[in-house]
């Protein structure tokens, strides 16, 4: 049976491993390295298998113009390899979004497949008023308010994300 359930001490290896695997190089597994050193994971989600991870989502805090309104962003998503496609990603990120919004943050922004992250509510930001700082994100920044009103401006990802 799969879990979806928040990370604990010592999952920091397997995570690591997982987040390699599923990209295939170390930037990802560095990224949330420096999000956890920096303290800046707000939500962090694993999935796991007949005990092992095989899976790990995190949310960060974004900035709106340069403000600290409560929104996050979702990033990285991370399956094993031979576990992809069979619905991880989509258990863990409606667990974390489930999580968000009852630890009432204000919305989430991802920049991912429009076609994956719509059937969980996401919306282009750009037809929302938000903007993002990487250029020719395009469609593929989306967010999903958790609360009304949603802001406009620019969204601006903790320094970690380079």
């Amino acid at each position: 049976m799969l879990i979806c359930r928040t990370e604990r001490p010592g999952d920091g290896d397997e995570i690591d491993e997982v987040v390699c695997a599923a990209f295939g190089r170390e930037d990802e597994a560095d990224l949330v390295w420096a999000l956890r050193e920096q303290g800046a994971i707000s939500l962090s989600q694993v999935a796991e298998y007949e005990g092992a991870i095989i899976g790990h989502l995190a949310l960060s805090p974004v900035l709106i113009n340069g403000e600290d309104i409560g929104w996050l962003g979702l990033a990285p998503v991370s399956v094993w390899p031979d576990c992809q496609c069979q619905g991880v990603a989509t258990a863990m990120i409606r667990a974390v979004l489930d999580s968000a919004n009852e630890l009432d943050w204000a919305g989430v922004v991802v920049l991912g497949e429009p076609a994956f992250y719509t059937r969980f509510g996401f919306k282009p930001a750009n037809a929302q008023g938000l903007e993002c700082t990487y250029p020719n994100a395009g469609d593929a920044f989306m967010a999903l308010a958790l609360k009304q009103p949603v802001p406009t401006g620019l969204v601006t990802y903790h320094p970690a994300f380079g």
